[in-house]
């Protein structure tokens, strides 16, 4: 299922720093993401930076080939061809105005690119569905809300690749972008103005039939994990039948908030952080994040809950890195029943990301996760219960299929 967040999704373990930026060649960059391949790299890739830098390095001679001064981002282009080569997603490289917005957004700050704040996906009939509304967004300032058809922006139809183009420019411009669609069957005319979003990682709806929706949408930021926690606790004292927790379009995130999160439901079994040059045990006990048996000062969790109620866990083709853990984790949890679309296939690494001489950054997978045997983890994900979005009755009803499907399970 081919989903389209208008929001930026990031990966593992970060420790993105602001650093200064001192002049360097193509030449140089290049070298230097060669040197942090051939020293930490620790991914699935059977491609080595030796095989990359013979037969990447002629193509930066050329580039510099008689210029008095080439300077390093002649090389951006290069790099993310041969960082290409590896085949792996969680190993990319970023500009330095890229990396800077990813640094704000995992230390939980507003970043600078504009989102109209909606997750949406195509439908076969022309233009697109919205899936999910964010908190605080534009979209739902507007009053959008699941099941809306987005049919054309600003007179350009919402089809194929030019419509994600124009959806593009609309959303960069920072004016206000009109809307044509439908909702449930009746014309819809919007106008709103895409704006920077911090994305909600955590957010709690009480239903009426007595069950609870957790969405967890990412671990990017501190403090995940207490928001889970603080989430369960306001569940338990609901009295609620049971909960559906939400992993779909969940990209990942922090290691030691994915374990700190899953404390709220189970006794996570201990992982182990497996790079060149070391194994690290990695795991979760009394509200604390544990490293090698040793807590640590932080992250730690204030008053930790524990829902131990029936929960099923939703997850799709979109719930990645530590969301994939999470659910693994969750599967040996009794009274737990996960349902969905198979998972991205990205849960059995861990990424970080180095800051780069010019200012750019690379996105490394630096470690391998092991299970509690240390032996190696699945990439994917398989839930117990096939299920994905009825779009068609989305765009009539407003309601999401598979949310329903949980209900149901959980209403037995």
């Amino acid at each position: 299922m081919k989903k389209a967040a208008l929001v930026l999704a990031l990966a593992l373990i970060p420790s993105v720093q602001a650093a200064p930026a001192p002049a360097a060649t193509a030449q140089d960059l290049f070298d230097e993401v060669i040197y942090q391949l051939a020293s930490f790299y620790s991914g699935p890739s059977d491609v080595r930076a030796g095989d990359l830098r013979r037969k990447y390095l002629p193509e930066v001679q050329k580039l510099c080939d008689g210029k008095p001064e080439c300077a390093a981002e002649q090389a951006y282009g290069l790099i993310e061809q041969m960082l290409g080569d590896l085949k792996d997603a969680h190993t990319n490289f970023y500009t330095p105005s890229q990396l800077e917005e990813v640094g704000k957004l995992l230390l939980g700050e507003q970043g600078q690119r504009r989102t109209f704040g909606a997750v949406t996906e195509a439908l076969g009939t022309g233009g697109r569905v919205v899936l999910e509304v964010l908190p605080g967004s534009a979209a739902e300032r507007t009053g959008w809300k699941a099941g809306d058809v987005l049919r054309r922006v600003n007179g350009v139809a919402l089809d194929g690749q030019a419509g994600q183009a124009a959806l593009g420019r609309a959303s960069a411009r920072g004016t206000p972008a009109r809307f044509e669609g439908t909702r449930q069957g009746k014309t819809m005319n919007t106008a709103l103005t895409a704006a920077p979003l911090q994305v909600t990682p955590v957010s709690l709806s009480l239903r009426a039939d007595g069950l609870a929706v957790l969405r967890l949408r990412h671990f990017n930021t501190p403090g995940v994990g207490q928001q889970v926690h603080d989430a369960l606790r306001k569940v338990q004292a609901a009295g609620t039948k049971g909960v559906i927790l939400d992993l779909r379009w969940n990209s990942g995130g922090r290691v030691e908030e994915f374990l700190l999160s899953a404390g709220a439901f189970t006794d996570p079994a201990p992982l182990f952080l497996k790079t060149r040059v070391d194994t690290a045990k990695i795991g979760y006990g009394a509200g604390r994040y544990l490293v090698n048996g040793k807590a640590q000062e932080q992250p730690r969790i204030k008053t930790p809950a524990r829902y131990t109620g029936p929960l099923v866990v939703l997850v799709d083709e979109g719930t990645a890195s530590s969301a994939e853990f999470l659910t693994r984790t969750l599967l040996g949890r009794p009274s737990t029943q996960v349902i969905g679309e198979t998972t991205a296939g990205v849960g059995d690494t861990a990424t970080r990301f180095v800051p780069l001489t010019d200012g750019s950054g690379l996105q490394l997978t630096f470690a391998r996760m092991l299970d509690a045997r240390e032996q190696p983890l699945g990439t994917r994900i398989t839930p117990q219960v096939g299920a994905s979005v009825d779009l068609a009755g989305l765009t009539r009803t407003g309601r999401d299929s598979v949310v329903e499907q949980a209900a149901t399970l959980l209403s037995r």
